[in-house]
């Protein structure tokens, strides 16, 4: 039934994608995608450093464990956790699980998914800490009683929730030991898993980890808003990278948020001076779709012809 469920989400968010460009008209909208062409390998190359921020905080909690895995080994499943988050339906989740399974070898699969638990909740904790510039430069632009702003507020707000409530689950809970009650093929990992979410992580590096990828981010937007005709300024950047963020969040269920985050550019193209360019608007989201579209597409080719090296002493941690 979720597959069901994502599946139609997908058509939805499909339908109204096509009705958006056709609201704000087919050419001007193509027009504005081929206009930023020029830009593309610099936009990319944001993206790039955005999610190999990622691999960075995954490192850093690990630790010493993460000595033990290849450099080809965290490149290679870096692009399969960016390949599968993009043009899957399992989204970051399974983008996450994916990347987990191919570093277990190496470090135990109990470390490996205790390692996911936390990058996820650093990802959340990332977007409520880029969340707070967002807001101060959308309540600059539009002020601070204005739909965007309460809408970056409430995301920023929802995000340290779950964020937060995955750290104190990580640390407080028996999580495992609840898994392996529920389902008996758990029930050998679980105490292991229970003990490799207590261990302690180093939040502050891992934190600043994750919130620069934010940053980086937020410049790749500011240059998307200028490779379809806007202008360079701080605060246009940060307003864009909120009205992302906003998106995101309200697509979080719809497989890349398509149509979301279009529906969102087109809704507050004011905040970032557009209020008559609906067309451009919607060419920044579908600028940063192409390009994560394409980037993923090579990240799964490379990942499929790219053989990881076998685990040095793979007993070792077959029985965590």
């Amino acid at each position: 039934m979720r597959r069901i469920a994502r599946g139609l989400l997908l058509v939805g968010g499909l339908a109204a994608l096509v009705l958006l460009v056709r609201g704000a008209g087919p050419e001007r909208v193509l027009a504005t995608v081929l206009e930023a062409g020029i830009w593309l390998p610099w936009i990319l190359l944001l993206e790039v450093l955005f999610f190999g921020m990622d691999a960075v905080a995954l490192r850093r909690i690990l630790g010493g464990r993460g000595g033990s895995v290849p450099l080809a080994v965290w490149v290679r499943t870096a692009l399969v956790q960016y390949g599968v988050m993009q043009l899957l339906p399992a989204g970051r989740t399974g983008g996450e699980v994916a990347r987990a399974a191919g570093f277990a070898p190496y470090v135990g699969a109990a470390h490996a998914a205790a390692a996911a638990a936390r990058l996820q909740a650093a990802t959340l904790l990332g977007n409520t800490i880029i969340s707070i510039p967002c807001w101060v430069a959308v309540a600059f632009a539009t002020g601070s009683g204005s739909g965007l702003a309460w809408a970056v507020l409430v995301n920023g707000l929802v995000t340290l929730g779950i964020g937060g409530t995955i750290v104190l689950i990580t640390r407080r809970s028996r999580l495992g030991a609840w898994l392996g009650r529920r389902f008996p093929m758990l029930a050998s990992h679980g105490p292991s898993f229970d003990a490799a979410l207590r261990e302690p992580s180093p939040w502050i590096p891992v934190l600043l980890a994750t919130t620069a990828g934010r940053l980086f981010q937020t410049v790749q937007y500011g240059l998307i808003f200028v490779s379809v005709g806007g202008a360079w300024t701080a605060q246009r950047a940060l307003v864009a990278q909120g009205i992302h963020l906003v998106g995101a969040g309200m697509g979080d269920m719809v497989p890349n948020q398509v149509g979301i985050t279009e529906g969102a550019y087109a809704v507050f193209a004011g905040a970032l001076g557009l209020a008559e360019g609906t067309a451009t608007a919607i060419g920044i989201a579908l600028v940063a779709r192409i390009c994560q579209f394409s980037l993923a597409g090579v990240c799964l080719l490379v990942s499929a012809l790219w053989k990881a090296p076998p685990a040095e002493s793979p007993d070792t941690h077959a029985s965590e």
